[in-house]
């Protein structure tokens, strides 16, 4: 049974007017204005997906670029510390060599000690990112074992120095002409006389005529006078093996016998002997052998007692 409707309008001045319109018609004005609806709503959401997905992939590139940001920084932080450790295992070298104490093997100071702990891979990152991670992961704890390593060896050296003290004041550690540079190393040259290569025991300090020289350590003078291509020297027993020497001195100013103190004059800086200019030269003896000066000089410091 057929239903019809009367829809009623009212306009401006009252105006009336009425629209007759069946059930099946009123029926399909309210589909097609649900379709409508239905279809803008779908393209709303639709488009709203769209929006939020590229949001999500904005913030992901933007904590992406932080994080490449922040690992670039790390790195850098990470270099930063292997070399502050590397000096400090080229300082520990020389400070055990200074104390007579066995070096660290190489291989020990690469891994340093500790157990590793490298972090997990997670799922929320990349094979990429975290082969970096496990990278940086890795050289941390090789960092944090040097680092133990070296507080470990510092306070061994520590220990060493406190029982040795006496062994400290007599081992040849100091510049003899302050302020000098070294003209000419310990090893094989060419002889500045007669032009063939031969072994420089020591090591030559530029100085002018006059300058003072000091004893590099606590000892007792063995030798106060002319040595032939030497010229006037000084050789002083420092002990415990160590003995230095002080050549083509312009004047001497100790005698055989006389104990002396580091940073103690006991000469002046000449050109005496088998010399082509004004300098010093410094031999370090160790147990009967000529040795590297430079092992055992500290260049920055004057330590004097």
């Amino acid at each position: 049974m057929k239903h019809d409707y009367t829809i009623i309008l009212i306009g401006r001045n009252n105006f009336l007017k009425s629209i007759s319109i069946t059930t099946g018609y009123l029926i399909a004005i309210f589909l097609s204005f649900a379709m409508i609806t239905i279809s803008a709503l779908g393209l709303f959401i639709r488009n709203a997906n769209v929006s939020i997905t590229e949001i999500k992939q904005n913030m992901a590139e933007e904590q992406y670029r932080n994080n490449l940001k922040r690992t670039e920084q790390l790195k850098e932080v990470v270099k930063d510390i292997r070399m502050r450790l590397h000096n400090q295992i080229v300082i520990d070298n020389k400070q055990r060599n200074f104390l007579q104490v066995a070096a660290i093997h190489q291989d020990i100071w690469s891994m340093g000690i500790g157990g590793s702990n490298r972090a997990k891979r997670m799922s929320s990152l990349s094979l990429y990112d975290s082969k970096i991670l496990e990278e940086l992961s890795e050289s941390i704890d090789i960092l944090k074992g040097q680092t133990k390593l070296r507080m470990m060896s510092i306070r061994e050296l520590e220990t060493k120095l406190s029982q040795n003290f006496d062994l400290w004041k007599h081992i040849p550690s100091t510049n003899p002409v302050p302020g000098s540079e070294i003209s000419s190393g310990f090893g094989y040259r060419i002889d500045p006389f007669d032009k063939t290569v031969r072994m420089h025991e020591g090591l030559d300090l530029s100085a002018s005529r006059g300058t003072p020289v000091y004893a590099t350590a606590d000892g007792v003078v063995m030798y106060a006078d002319w040595n032939m291509g030497y010229g006037y020297t000084v050789d002083i027993d420092h002990g415990y093996g160590f003995v230095s020497r002080y050549a083509h001195l312009s004047k001497i100013q100790v005698r055989e016998g006389e104990p002396v103190k580091r940073g103690q004059i006991i000469g002046r800086v000449g050109a005496t002997g088998r010399a082509v200019c004004s300098h010093l030269h410094y031999e370090v003896i160790v147990a009967g052998i000529k040795v590297n000066p430079v092992n055992y000089i500290d260049f920055k410091n004057i330590v004097f007692d």
